[in-house]
């Protein structure tokens, strides 16, 4: 079974708990939420990609002595 119901602001699902699993389901809401705090943020592109770079660079220096490691 698999229902929907479209308005002009909203959809209503309906389907058969066959289709997904507790953890699939939580994953699909988790997208969806997901989706809908992209669409109310006003970070451009440009910041997006620098705030990549800020999050990488911070993770490799709290991990790079880990990785270095196991090199020598």
């Amino acid at each position: 079974m698999l229902n929907y119901q479209a308005t002009e602001t909203t959809v209503n699902l309906t389907f058969s708990k066959e289709y997904l699993n507790s953890q699939e389901l939580l994953r699909l809401l988790e997208i969806l939420r997901i989706k809908e705090l992209l669409s109310q943020s006003q970070m451009t592109e440009d910041d997006a990609m620098a705030l990549d770079e800020e999050l990488k660079t911070a993770w490799w220096q709290q991990n790079q002595a880990r990785f270095l490691a196991k090199i020598q």
